[in-house]
Formats: C-alpha cells, sequence, structure tokens
C-alpha cells in the first residue's frame, strides 16, 4: 500500500528537467514535476506525492483534508505505542 502526502510546489528549479521544491507539514524538499501537465506545475498549486514525485494536483481543500487525516493518524498512532 502506498500513501501520497499532500505538499504546495514552493519553486520551480529547472523547468526543462521538470524538478523543483514542494513544502510538506514546513519541510521543504526536492521534487520530480514530470508526471503532471506541465501547466499544471506553479508555484503555489497543491499536489499529491509518492516516492519523490508529483503525481496529480489536489485543491488546497482536498490537500487540508488529507493533511488533517494524516496528523489524525499520527495522533492515533502515538497513543498506541
Amino acid at each position: 500500500m502506498c500513501l501520497g502526502t499532500p505538499g504546495q510546489i514552493v519553486e520551480i528549479a529547472d523547468a526543462e528537467k521538470q524538478f523543483g521544491r514542494v513544502e510538506v507539514s514546513g519541510v521543504t524538499r526536492p521534487m520530480y514535476f514530470g508526471m503532471l501537465e506541465p501547466e499544471a506545475v506553479q508555484i503555489g498549486t497543491w499536489v499529491l506525492i509518492n516516492a519523490g514525485m508529483a503525481i496529480n494536483t489536489l485543491e488546497a481543500s482536498e490537500a487540508s483534508q488529507l493533511l488533517r487525516f494524516l496528523e489524525d493518524l499520527e495522533r492515533q498512532f502515538e497513543e498506541v505505542q
């Protein structure tokens, strides 16, 4: 099973090679955008990330819901330990 994580594009470092940076919960990490439509790759766009690649775009409301879900899941996991 794979878990996609929402992140927001904050930098397009190399448009030709389709690389940039995405912020995920306050952490910025390098990202490959080659699986997205070129017009979707814009600063501020929310994307779903899996294995170092942005695999789909998200609406801000979808990203917010996913982030809340992941935070709740993490809290529940910590309570079990």
